[in-house]
C-alpha cells in the first residue's frame, strides 16, 4: 500500500524581528512587474516535479526576517534579508577583469534559488565559458549610515567564484561553494549612493566550472556525456550556479564586535570553553561576559578579555542537562563585548549551545561510538539534500524541517550528509530536534582510485598546490561555520576515493582544529587513522572487519530501488519506472531489485534482522542509503517530491530498535569474529 504523508508546520519561535532602521519607503526587494511574476510561475510549474511547499512559495516567501539565517549569532532588529527578485543576465566569463555593466539585464531571478532550479524562475545552464551578473538595489536612509553602526554584507553560499560591486566598486572576492563568507562594506554605503538620492546598486557575479575545475562540488556534473564521468551516470546530479543561500546585510557596532563564537562544551568539568572572536576598527581590546540560561533563568557565567579562552562555568547548585537525540536540550546564552568588566554593553549577540561530548569507548570487547560517556549505535541515513524544485536550496523552512522530523520518525537517530553542506538553518533544526549529523566535506574532480574491497587502501590521488589550497580553505571555512552545533559529531574528509588527497596531513590538521569531534574517511581508502574503519557494501548489509582501536562502521548499505512513475523526475517512459534502464544502472552497481511496496518492506526487514546481527559483532554504525530518490535515482524511502512514503516509517522504527538495544550491550567473544586485543595495551584515547 503506498503511504503518502501530511503536510508537517513546525512552528518554532524565532528570535529575529523586522529591520526598520535600514529601509527607505521603498521597501526590502525590488518587487517585479506582473509579467516577471507570471513568467516566474510558468517556470516554477514547468518543473519536472514540485514539492508542496515549492507549489504553495510566494515570492515574498524568501524574504522573510522570521528565520535567522545564523542562529546562533543573532543581533535581533539588525539584520534585513536581501532575497527576492533580482536583475540577471549570462554572460562570457570575464574573471574578474572589469567591472560588469549595469546594462542588458535579460530578466528577473528569484535568490537565494540557483539558476538552474525551476524556482529560480529562470531554469537554465550555465556553462563554463560564462558567467551569471546579479543586481539589486539598497536603499539606506541616511540616519543608518553615519557614526555608530557598521554594516556587513552575508552570502550564505555562492558556488563557485563571486566577485560583488557596490556601486561599480569591487567590494570583495570569494572561492568557494559551501562556507558562508562575508564583507565589510560599510566604507562604499558611506560613499555615496549610485545617482544620488540613498540607493546602492549591489551586482554580484558568479562562475562556477563545475566538473571542470578542481573545486569541491560534490555530486554535480554538468556534461553528463563526459568520458571523465563516473558510471553510473545517475549518481550525478543538476549543476548548480551562484547565489544559492541567503544574502543578507547585518548593523554592527563601530568600534568594535563579535565576529563568531566557538564553543566547547566538558561534562567533566561543568563548563563550556568559548573562543570569541571579535573586530576592533576603532582600535582597543573588548571584555567578553557570558551568561547561560535555562527555562529558569541564569545557570551559568563565564567573562574575560577577548583573545583569550573564555570559561562559562554552571552554578554550583545546576546540574547540566546533557543533549542527546531523545533529549536535545539546549541553553540559552548571550556573548556581550564591554570596555572592561564595569564597562556597558558594547556588543551584544544571542546564541545557545549543548552539553554533549562525542567519543571513542568500549562495550566489552569491541570499539564504539560513545555519546555522552554512553555508548550508542549510530543508525543513519544518507541525505543528498537535493529538491526538485530548488535543487540545493530547499523551497522553505518547513520543507527543510520535514526531512529532519521524516527521519525521526523511520527511527534513525543520524543524518549523513552526503556531499553536500546545507546552509546553518539544517544544524539548527537537527540541534532543536535531536538528530545527529556526519558531515561530509563535498568532493572534488579527481583521478578515480577506488573498490569495495579496500583493493585502493592507502593510495591518494594528487592536486597541484592552488586546488589543495583552496581545499583546505573551504574546509576549514566549512568546520569553522559548523564548530558549535551539538548535533554535527562527525567529520568525512573523503568518501570512496573521490579527489582523496594528502590524507595523513588533513587528518592531523582537522583533528586539532576540532578535537571535540571525530574524523574518518567514509568507504576508503583507508589509511589506518581516524576514528572508524568505514566500508560501503551494496546492497548489503555485510560484515565490516573490527579493529582494536577503531570503530567499526558500514558507510553506506542499502539503496533498495523502486520507482514510482508519477512521482519521478522524469516520465516513465524515460525511466523505464521500476526494473527500467535507470535501474537497471543501479542493479549492475548491486542496489536491490524489488517490484513492489510489499516487497520492499520485507526486503528491509531481512536487512534489518541481517544488521542487528552485525551490531552484536561489534558494528557501531550504519548508513543506509538513502532518504529520497534524487532525480534518475530511485532508491529513497521517499519520491523525490516528498509526496509518497514507500514503507511506513511506524513499521520501521519497529525494525530499528533491536539495533539500539543490542548496541548498548557489552560484546564479548570478538574473537571469534576477527578481533585480537593485544594484552595490557591502550588505544591513543584510553591514555
Amino acid at each position: 500500500m503506498r503511504r503518502t504523508r501530511t503536510r508537517t508546520t513546525l512552528g518554532l519561535p524565532s528570535l529575529s524581528s523586522s529591520s526598520s532602521w535600514l529601509w527607505g519607503s521603498s521597501g526590502p526587494a525590488d518587487v517585479p512587474p506582473q509579467v516577471d511574476l507570471e513568467s516566474w510561475n510558468s517556470t516554477r510549474f514547468a518543473a519536472p516535479l514540485l514539492t508542496e511547499w515549492g507549489e504553495a512559495l510566494s515570492p515574498g516567501d524568501v524574504s522573510s526576517v522570521e528565520h535567522h539565517p545564523r542562529p546562533q549569532l543573532q543581533r535581533p532588529g539588525e539584520w534585513v534579508n536581501l532575497n527576492g527578485f533580482w536583475d540577471f543576465r549570462v554572460e562570457d566569463a570575464t574573471h574578474g577583469a572589469g567591472v560588469p555593466s549595469s546594462r542588458g539585464f535579460e530578466g528577473k531571478i528569484l535568490v537565494p534559488f540557483a539558476i538552474e532550479s525551476a524556482l529560480s524562475g529562470v531554469a537554465r545552464d550555465v556553462s563554463t565559458e560564462k558567467q551569471l551578473v546579479y543586481r539589486r538595489h539598497l536603499e539606506l536612509p541616511e540616519s543608518s549610515l553615519g557614526g555608530g553602526k557598521r554594516h556587513i554584507l552575508h552570502f550564505g553560499a555562492v558556488d563557485w567564484k563571486a566577485w560583488v560591486y557596490i556601486n561599480d566598486e569591487l567590494v570583495g572576492t570569494h572561492e568557494g561553494g559551501f562556507d558562508p563568507f562575508h564583507f565589510d562594506v560599510t566604507g562604499h554605503l558611506r560613499g555615496g549612493a549610485r545617482n544620488g538620492g540613498g540607493k546602492h546598486e549591489l551586482k554580484v557575479v558568479a562562475w562556477d566550472p563545475t566538473e571542470d575545475g578542481p573545486q569541491p562540488h560534490g555530486k554535480q556534473w554538468r556534461d553528463k556525456g563526459s568520458d571523465r564521468l563516473i558510471a553510473p551516470e545517475g549518481m550525478w546530479y543538476t549543476s548548480v550556479t551562484g547565489i544559492w543561500q541567503t544574502v543578507w546585510l547585518e548593523a554592527v557596532p563601530e568600534k568594535f564586535y563579535i565576529e563568531s563564537v566557538h564553543l566547547t562544551p566538558s561534562i567533566k568539568s561543568r563548563s563550556v570553553r568559548a573562543k570569541v572572536e571579535t573586530v576592533a576598527p576603532g582600535g582597543g581590546m573588548p571584555y567578553v561576559k557570558m551568561t547561560a540560561y535555562d527555562e529558569h533563568g541564569i545557570v551559568g557565567f563565564g567573562s574575560g578579555w577577548s583573545g583569550d579562552e573564555v570559561a562559562l562555568k554552571f552554578n554550583e547548585n545546576h546540574i547540566p542537562r546533557l543533549w542527546s537525540p531523545d533529549s536535545p536540550f539546549l541553553y540559552n546564552l548571550t556573548v556581550s563585548l564591554h570596555l572592561s568588566g564595569r564597562g556597558e554593553i558594547v556588543d551584544q549577540v544571542e546564541s545557545y549551545f549543548a552539553m554533549r561530548e562525542v567519543s571513542l569507548g568500549r562495550a566489552g570487547e569491541a570499539v564504539q561510538f560513545h555519546l555522552n560517556g554512553e555508548p550508542l549505535f549510530q543508525y543513519g541515513v544518507l541525505d543528498q539534500g537535493w529538491w526538485p524544485d530548488g535543487l540545493y536550496t530547499p523551497p522553505s523552512e518547513d520543507a527543510l524541517a520535514f526531512d529532519i522530523l521524516k527521519a525521526k520518525e523511520f527511527g534513525f537517530n543520524l543524518i549523513r550528509k552526503h556531499a553536500k553542506v546545507e546552509s546553518d538553518r539544517f544544524y539548527h533544526l537537527c540541534d532543536r530536534l535531536g538528530m545527529l549529523v556526519w558531515q561530509d566535506m563535498p568532493s572534488s574532480t579527481g583521478i578515480y582510485m577506488w573498490s569495495p574491497d579496500g583493493a585502493h587502501d592507502f593510495v591518494e590521488g594528487d592536486k597541484v598546490p592552488e586546488a589543495a589550497s583552496g581545499f583546505l580553505a573551504e574546509l576549514r571555512g566549512v568546520m569553522h561555520s559548523l564548530y558549535s552545533h551539538p548535533s554535527v559529531v562527525g567529520w568525512i574528509p573523503f568518501n570512496e576515493g573521490w579527489g582523496q588527497f594528502d590524507t595523513v596531513d588533513i587528518f592531523a590538521w582537522m583533528q586539532r582544529y576540532d578535537p571535540q569531534r571525530l574524523v574518518w574517511v567514509s568507504g576508503g581508502n583507508d589509511f589506518g587513522i581516524g576514528a572508524a574503519f568505514d566500508r560501503h557494501v551494496y546492497p548489503g548489509p555485510s560484515f565490516v572487519r573490527l579493529e582494536e582501536c577503531r570503530a567499526s562502521v558500514l558507510g553506506e548499505f542499502g539503496g533498495n530501488g523502486f520507482a514510482i512513475p508519477e512521482h519521478s523526475w522524469r516520465s516513465s517512459a524515460d525511466e523505464g519506472g521500476a526494473g527500467g534502464d535507470n535501474y537497471d544502472t543501479f542493479l549492475d552497481w548491486g542496489y536491490a531489485q524489488v517490484r513492489t511496496l510489499k516487497e520492499l518492506e520485507g526486503h528491509y526487514q531481512r536487512q534489518m534482522t541481517v544488521l542487528d546481527g552485525l551490531v552484536k559483532q561489534g558494528l557501531s554504525a550504519a548508513i543506509f542509503t538513502q532518504l529520497t530518490d534524487v532525480e534518475s535515482e530511485s532508491n529513497g524511502l521517499m519520491t523525490y517530491d516528498r509526496k509518497v512514503m514507500k514503507l511506513d516509517p511506524e513499521v520501521m522504527k519497529s525494525f530499528h530498535g533491536a539495533l539500539y538495544r543490542s548496541g548498548s550491550e557489552a560484546k564479548q567473544g570478538l574473537h571469534e569474529f576477527g578481533l585480537h586485543p593485544s594484552e595490557g595495551s591502550k588505544c591513543p584515547w584510553e591514555e
